[in-house]
């Protein structure tokens, strides 16, 4: 259940996001070069996530929060942890998002934050 409550809220921050950027309502979903929308990228991106993320911390209970930017290749090159109650609770969200591997984002590249929470 936590993993379905983790994708479900990331995908409405994606959502919320994207609806922001533009005070008309959000944007038609681009294609990526490999043909995705952003609603399908977004859909693997965080279904990607869930399965990396461990369903008990080896830290302990505690949290994190990380923005990182994907490449036009699909790969994360950049992770900045915003807040976390721990280093190990740091680094562990750290090795979550540097080991995703996604198809290449629509538009040539991806923005993303993501909290965690550890139980």
């Amino acid at each position: 259940m936590r993993r379905s409550i983790f994708v479900l809220a990331f995908a409405l921050f994606a959502i919320a996001a994207q609806a922001a950027g533009d005070a008309n309502g959000p944007a038609p979903a681009a294609p990526a070069p490999s043909g995705l929308s952003q609603s399908k990228f977004l859909g693997l991106l965080y279904s990607e996530i869930a399965k990396r993320t461990p369903m008990a911390s080896p830290a302990g209970p505690g949290s994190a929060t990380a923005s990182f930017h994907i490449d036009a290749a699909g790969k994360v090159d950049k992770v900045t942890i915003a807040q976390s109650s721990s280093p190990k609770h740091a680094e562990i969200v750290r090795k979550i998002l540097t080991g995703l591997e996604t198809p290449p984002p629509p538009g040539g590249s991806f923005e993303g934050s993501q909290r965690f929470n550890f139980h």
